[in-house]
């Protein structure tokens, strides 16, 4: 699991708030509403993405449709599962703080997820 680079990650924002997949060019119909991107450099990091394993492929007519291999909340899981694994604190410790940070719904929200896992019905 890695950190996407800049425009990685925004590219995957974009797929993920579409379901998850997307043309290329309906990928750059979306970005330009917020900035300037050329396709071919849209093309190039979905390529990317594709090659590291990050999306996966289908032809569709002249075009490619791509899909995500993860979900977003998988991939964002994944990167707090590597931190908790690569940090040279106690994993508690770091549990502990990322808690304290938690509002009032989230921590029900985590109780909830803690409560059902126990009772082995995890939603996953």
């Amino acid at each position: 699991m890695r950190v996407f680079g800049e425009l990685e990650t925004v590219v995957m924002a974009q797929l993920w708030a579409t379901d998850g997949q997307g043309t290329v060019r309906e990928v750059v119909d979306q970005l330009r509403a917020d900035r300037e991107v050329a396709y071919t450099t849209v093309l190039s990091t979905m390529e990317n993405l594709h090659r590291k394993g990050h999306l996966r492929r289908q032809r569709e007519g002249k075009a490619y449709r791509y899909r995500t291999t993860l979900s977003h909340a998988k991939h964002i899981a994944g990167l707090m599962r590597e931190a908790l694994r690569n940090s040279e604190e106690d994993t508690t410790a770091v549990l502990m703080h990322f808690v304290d940070e938690m509002s009032p719904e989230e921590l029900a929200g985590l109780e909830d997820v803690i409560r059902r896992r126990g009772s082995g019905t995890s939603n996953r």
